[in-house]
């Protein structure tokens, strides 16, 4: 009996040395593969509870485990100190007019065209922008949907596509070293608006993590140099909350996120006829890679997210008010 109580120990034991080490290591994790440990936050907030759990039981038969117990607690208290602000009100007035902003991957492979319009018909949105769009796919949603999203603007490179209700000031595609972004002013009734979307590489290769990151640092001077004070900040940018890279970009830009108060919303990944991903991995896998940020001035009423399309991604959108 006792060989037996140790030989579940040892692995428990090892399970909560693991935890540790994710856990209390990531904000330090800038280098690659490391930093990609980081995403999975929630995750680890999970393991710890189960680890606390298994420990409580083993300590109630008498095992002598109280050192474990209360190191796996102080892990659950640690990672949910970064995971439960996503779900705390952030209470804003909601005077003013009301926007409703869309971001949406569609995926590169996805030629649904008629289901990406009728999703993107379903939220409603005054601005959409979609992810990984070829000229065929913005030629063909354009036609869609301009009855109602009937200003259209794609950039050059990068497969970033905008469809607003409004009409759309002096749009561009701005080439960085570490990508393309868009660019675009909106008149919201008798207020501008800049609006600025992009989508870093997926950091899969060391090559490919030094490109995300730099074209997170030159969006992030982009935004610092904007002259507008109304921003709105949105794409897929490979990167969850977790990341060291992304708390830099936010205390260096000063933008909020809208997902704050409604939860983590993961939107990523989902199972679709083109992923290859076995099942389980779209099960069990889920972050939050897709955002939208805005500017102080600007408040948020809501956000949500919704599988649709036949994407990997899920649609994104929040409500606004300027």
């Amino acid at each position: 009996m006792k060989a037996i109580k140790s030989f579940i120990k040892i692995p428990l034991y090892g399970l909560l040395i693991l935890t540790s080490v994710l856990s209390l290591g990531i904000p330090f994790w800038w280098s690659y593969p490391l930093e990609l440990l980081s995403h999975f936050r929630v995750y680890y907030l999970l393991l710890s509870g189960g680890l606390a759990i298994a420990f409580f039981l083993a300590h109630l038969h008498q095992q002598r485990v109280r050192l474990a117990l209360l190191i796996s607690l102080a892990l659950v208290v640690f990672n949910g100190t970064w995971i439960i602000p996503w779900y705390l009100p952030h209470p804003q007035p909601a005077a003013g007019d009301l926007v409703r902003v869309l971001a949406f991957n569609i995926n590169v492979a996805n030629d649904q065209w008629d289901a990406i319009a009728t999703a993107v018909r379903s939220v409603n949105p005054d601005i959409a922008v979609l992810m990984e769009t070829s000229p065929e796919a913005t030629a063909e949603l354009s036609q869609r949907l301009g009855n109602v999203l009937p200003s259209v603007y794609r950039t050059s490179g990068g497969g970033l596509t905008i469809l607003s209700r409004f009409n759309l000031i002096s749009p561009e595609s701005k080439q960085l070293n570490g990508g393309t972004i868009l660019s675009t002013s909106l008149q919201i009734n008798q207020k501008v608006v800049k609006v600025v979307a992009a989508h870093p590489i997926v950091p899969v290769k060391p090559n490919l993590f030094h490109r995300r990151n730099t074209l997170l640092a030159e969006i992030t001077t982009d935004l610092q140099q904007q002259s507008q004070k109304s921003l709105i900040f949105l794409g897929d940018l490979n990167l969850t909350p977790w990341s060291p890279y992304y708390n830099r970009f936010v205390r260096r830009t000063k933008l909020h996120n809208t997902r704050l108060g409604f939860g983590i919303e993961p939107s990523w990944i989902e199972a679709a006829t083109h992923v290859r991903y076995p099942r389980w991995v779209t099960a069990l896998v889920k972050l939050s890679i897709d955002h939208i940020f805005v500017s102080s001035d600007i408040q948020v009423v809501s956000c949500t997210t919704s599988k649709a399309a036949n994407s990997d991604h899920r649609m994104l959108w929040s409500d606004l008010t300027l």
